[in-house]
């Protein structure tokens, strides 16, 4: 009988609780107005994601202050927890990050998420990251959205005959198209082709390689003039309304088969003509190219000799077969080039710099800390502008 008694007790007090348990886990009305990302003055960077969740998580590649950046790699990543807030967003912050440009997303419940407030975003193979641009030094700054931008015309296709149409994104300084008194006071641009590696696109200069934020924060402080930037795609193997991105396995075991496509080079006086007679340009070239890029950027000025006046080489994959051609070389285009010390392919610039050296070739040579990375590619990017500047 007392058994009974205790059982009804215990039944009762299970049903007038449940209300107070549902009250309890009812998640607490989130508003949709809030900072997904803020970069705080300390250089640490706070994350906040309202949404539906158990376990969510911050992916990055950050680095913190005092670590190795010797070694540092774009495809290593740490996960920073979130923990749920009592206004119901998940919320962390990071220890302070040295000054530098970053990628991230979330992880919810172990699938990624792109932060979908933050619109500035780039693709890495088959993923869509974000980016964090954390300044406090004078390189970091470049990073930064300048106080005057240009134009960037979206994706131009252009004529031809190697194939129907072929992609570029192309970068008109502010003031380009600003008219006085029926005249365009700035007249005509220099221009610079940026080639991106054999896991880019089109966009890949623009997003990681902050091109145009380099370009034009350098602008602002006189320390260069502007420029028209294009950016080309290399890879055929694209749609129209988006660019195809495969894995870095699929990438590697084609590899071969990448270094012997020379579509590009076929079609750049399509593309030239494109430039040529569109935009108001001054006759004076450059390009430059990163990793098998750099390959694609030496191809083109062997190709079409006394184009450029400088061939830039990041982090170069060059071969014996991309020598300069001493009979048709224009002893007045200065080539430069950059490799890390840590970088795999180091044995390749350091061996295409002692092939020019040896046939009295005008370049110069730079050794810098760090390896393959878009953290060394904007270093070279920046000097390359200003040697332009100063030539």
């Amino acid at each position: 009988m007392m058994n009974k008694s205790l059982y009804v007790l215990l039944v009762v007090l299970f049903f007038c609780a449940s209300p107070a348990v549902a009250r309890k886990r009812t998640p607490v009305a989130v508003s949709r107005n809030y900072s997904s990302m803020v970069v705080n003055k300390d250089t640490t960077v706070s994350f906040c994601y309202c949404g539906a969740g158990k376990q969510v998580y911050v992916q990055t590649d950050m680095l913190f202050a005092g670590e190795d950046s010797t070694h540092y790699n774009d495809l290593h990543t740490r996960k920073i927890k979130m923990e749920r807030q009592s206004d119901g967003c998940f919320h962390a912050t990071t220890r302070p990050v040295q000054q530098e440009t970053y990628t991230y997303c979330f992880r919810i419940g172990g699938k990624r998420k792109p932060d979908p407030l933050n619109k500035d975003t780039s693709w890495q193979m088959t993923h869509k990251w974000n980016i964090v641009s954390v300044g406090g030094t004078s390189q970091a700054d470049l990073y930064l959205p300048p106080k005057q931008e240009g134009r960037l015309l979206q994706t131009r296709w252009f004529d031809s005959n190697e194939q129907r149409y072929r992609r570029a994104r192309i970068y008109l300084p502010a003031g380009y198209e600003q008219i006085v008194n029926g005249t365009c006071p700035n007249g005509k641009y220099p221009v610079i082709f940026l080639i991106h590696g054999f896991n880019g696109y089109e966009g890949s200069w623009m997003e990681r390689g902050r091109a145009i934020q380099i370009l034009e924060n350098l602008v602002a402080r006189d320390s260069i003039q502007p420029f028209i930037l294009v950016m080309p795609d290399c890879s055929t193997d694209k749609q129209e309304d988006h660019p195809v991105h495969h894995t870095l396995g699929n990438n590697l075991l084609h590899y071969s088969q990448l270094c012997r496509d020379h579509s590009l080079e076929f079609a750049w006086k399509d593309l030239m003509l494109h430039i040529d007679t569109t935009y108001r340009v001054s006759g004076y070239y450059a390009i430059a190219g990163l990793s098998s890029g750099a390959r694609i950027a030496v191809n083109i000025a062997n190709r079409y000799p006394g184009m450029f006046q400088a061939v830039g080489l990041f982090s170069p994959v060059v071969y014996r077969e991309q020598m300069p051609s001493l009979d048709t070389l224009d002893m007045a285009t200065e080539y430069y080039i950059y490799a890390g010390k840590n970088d795999f392919f180091l044995h390749s610039g350091r061996r295409f710099h002692k092939r020019l050296s040896k046939k009295g070739v005008p370049h110069s040579y730079t050794e810098t800390i760090g390896g393959h990375t878009w953290r060394n590619w904007r270093l070279y990017l920046t000097d390359f502008l200003l040697q332009l500047h100063q030539h």
